[in-house]
């Protein structure tokens, strides 16, 4: 029988628009959009900058454009760079079932898109038909190997996975058939970065650079293809059996029906998700529940005498940090966080320089607090891991109390209407395009399936 590695591969290399359903195709078209804005905003950032130069130290020039940096590197060097700053933000999309979030697929899959774009000059259906394979895969794997609560206590990686859904993205757009792709997951399974959650400092901060690991998992991917296309052998089957990527990557379980079946009748990339806030997706209930309340009430932040936030004993001890150090440390901050949406401050200016040393907003900050709620806390600590949140404000003499929310805004449950996913690509293209370019990639991006040559996306990007 064909292994369910192979199976995957095949789906990759086979699918082609005319097989994806008209909403998915729209939605992908979406995802496109809102990780190339991420990118170019978070191309803006110290950390981005950072980091090209640590590759760019032993990474060639190459046809790959690096939007919003002005360079052109290798294929590896710049889906690395790339995957880098679409997450620099935290503002990237996610996969999320029932409220659990399971990675951000859009920063690795995207980012390798582009630099296999690059280099074959592919049309836009094949590139949307590639990306669409990608996430399903992507949506497969991960929901097969979740691990019970126990393990998930002890090792997990949030976006390691996504180095095979790289692979198959990147190859299928370089040409690679079922075989040649089934090889490249075999090196993108043994390539991925190990799984680190709870390796990411939080008693030691400031956290980690790389938070997610995006940008590794991508580079594992592109690897993966270039291994595979130079006829060296990777791990055969490495989604199946005992000892298969479920195991390596440290989870207890696996559900190998998933990976399978209803292949190309079911898709579970629908579950892939927006994020309206730049900042960790477990705060996005708590962030939402105070901006409700903020907007209902008409509270200005002077008047703010103590926010109260009710979440997980998890958050209350992780999440706190009134004062962070650095953008990363911010984006896991809910003082923080709440302190830029008191002071209405737009998404994309939450983690420049200035916000992290105002005095006003670390004023707002210093009055948050945290209250273990065990409803909530239920719903996060347990396999669910849902996390929910509510806010409440003592302003006016009196409290003041947001919605309780279950599921975050842009999941599948409460979607972002593609209204607001365009707005939000408009205000991050922004912050390295002039108001006629982010329009002229706006329209290239919604129109990409009847493009010839995909790099037309790159008209604008590469000289920002």
């Amino acid at each position: 029988m064909t292994t369910l590695t192979r199976r995957l591969a095949d789906f990759a290399a086979g699918l082609e628009v005319a097989d994806i359903p008209a909403d998915l195709l729209a939605k992908i078209t979406l995802h496109l959009l809102d990780a190339l804005g991420c990118g170019l905003a978070g191309a803006d950032t110290d950390l981005t900058r950072r980091v090209l130069a640590a590759v760019r130290a032993d990474c060639a020039d190459g046809p790959c454009p690096v939007p919003g940096m002005g360079v052109s590197l290798a294929p590896a060097g710049a889906a690395f760079v790339n995957s880098t700053a679409m997450n620099a933000l935290d503002h990237d999309d996610g996969f999320e079932v029932d409220g659990k979030g399971m990675g951000h697929p859009g920063a690795t899959l995207v980012s390798a898109a582009l630099s296999g774009v690059a280099m074959s000059g592919a049309d836009g259906a094949t590139l949307l038909a590639a990306l669409a394979a990608a996430y399903e895969i992507n949506a497969r794997i991960i929901l097969s190997i979740q691990p019970s609560q126990e393990r998930f206590r002890q090792v997990y990686g949030v976006c390691q996975h996504q180095s095979l859904a790289a692979a198959a993205v990147h190859g299928r757009l370089l040409g690679l058939g079922g075989a040649d792709l089934a090889n490249a997951f075999g090196f993108a399974g043994t390539l991925a970065p190990v799984p680190s959650l709870r390796r990411y400092n939080w008693d030691a901060r400031p956290l980690v650079s790389f938070k997610d690991f995006n940008a590794p998992a991508t580079e594992a991917g592109l690897r993966a293809v270039r291994y595979a296309m130079a006829g060296l052998v990777g791990a055969a089957d490495v989604l199946d059996g005992p000892t298969g990527f479920w195991r390596m990557i440290g989870s207890d379980r696996f559900d190998p029906d998933i990976l399978c079946d209803g292949l190309g009748e079911v898709w579970w990339a629908r579950n892939a998700s927006f994020k309206p806030y730049p900042a960790c997706r477990w705060m996005h209930t708590a962030l939402e529940s105070f901006e409700t309340l903020r907007d209902a009430h008409g509270l200005a932040a002077g008047e703010i005498e103590r926010i109260e936030v009710l979440t997980s004993a998890g958050l209350a001890r992780d999440f706190m940090d009134a004062a962070p150090a650095t953008m990363v440390d911010a984006q896991f901050s809910l003082p923080y966080c709440l302190a830029c949406l008191a002071l209405g401050l737009p998404p994309v200016d939450w983690h420049a320089a200035g916000a992290l040393a105002d005095d006003d907003r670390a004023a707002v900050a210093a009055r948050v607090a945290a209250t273990v709620d065990p409803e909530i806390d239920g719903a996060m600590g347990g396999e669910t891991r849902r996390p929910a949140g509510q806010v409440r404000v003592r302003a006016r003499g009196r409290w003041f109390e947001g919605p309780r929310l279950s599921h975050p805004r842009g999941c599948r449950e409460r979607p972002m209407d593609d209204a607001a996913v365009i707005a939000k690509f408009r205000a991050n293209a922004a912050r390295v395009l002039a108001e006629p370019a982010v329009d002229r990639l706006q329209a290239a991006v919604l129109s990409i399936g009847t493009a010839g040559d995909a790099r037309c996306l790159f008209r604008d990007m590469a000289a920002a």
